[in-house]
């Protein structure tokens, strides 16, 4: 989940890996709250890994 290499993803592609991990990080929140994860860490990823895919995302709009 960390190794997140974004340097050659299309632009699409990129779109529905942003949509894919914040509906993961929506459905991992809300089973969070009912019932407690494991490892309460890979929230913490998911939400990063999300950030970094935006970032990508505006730099190429840029």
């Amino acid at each position: 989940m960390n190794n997140l290499n974004t340097n050659k993803i299309p632009i699409h592609d990129l779109m529905k890996k942003i949509k894919q991990y914040q509906k993961d990080y929506q459905n991992m929140k809300f089973y969070h709250h009912i019932k407690t994860l494991k490892n309460p860490m890979k929230i913490r990823f998911l939400r990063r890994n999300i950030a970094k895919l935006k970032t990508e995302y505006n730099k190429i709009n840029q």
